[in-house]
Parts: structure tokens; C-alpha cells; sequence
């Protein structure tokens, strides 16, 4: 029982917090200077990302990359499949 009275006196002492009066401006001047600390960043997925998805040519454009590149996989894979060893030693 003795443990349960020191945790409780504990928890009473740590619930009495001081809080000073522009304690919500602080909290703020830190959330405004997060933001624009955020703001300066040089690569932003997010805005690559709606960059990409509001611009028909560069879907178009990804899309035809896609498909070269699959297509060059198919074309290797049954070159070396096909070629008796040879690529591969």
C-alpha cells in the first residue's frame, strides 16, 4: 500500500504545473516558424506529386516511360533466355 501512497503523492506533485502568460504565443511563434521552416524546402513529393497528376503531358509522358521500360525488360529477359548462355557466362 505504501507504493501506491508514493506514486499518488508523485502524481499530485506533477500535476502542478506553472504556466506563464504567453505561454499560447510561444506555442504559436514556434508553430508559424515550423511552418515556414517547412515551406523553404527545395523538393517537395507532395508537390511533385500534384505537379504530375494536373498536367495531362506528364502523365502521358510517365505513362510511355513505364511502358518503354517494361517493354526493354521484356526484350532482355528473353534475349537471355533465348541465347543458350551466352550473357549470362
Amino acid at each position: 500500500m505504501k507504493d501506491h501512497e508514493v506514486y499518488e503523492s508523485w502524481k499530485q506533485a506533477k500535476s502542478q504545473i506553472d504556466v506563464s502568460q504567453n505561454f499560447t504565443g510561444e506555442v504559436m511563434d514556434q508553430i508559424y516558424a515550423w511552418e515556414q521552416s517547412r515551406k523553404f524546402r527545395r523538393f517537395n513529393v507532395a508537390r511533385l506529386i500534384e505537379l504530375i497528376s494536373f498536367h495531362p503531358l506528364a502523365k502521358t509522358g510517365l505513362v510511355a516511360v513505364g511502358a518503354i521500360t517494361g517493354i526493354v525488360r521484356v526484350i532482355i529477359m528473353i534475349h537471355a533466355i533465348l541465347s543458350n548462355g551466352v550473357v549470362n557466362g
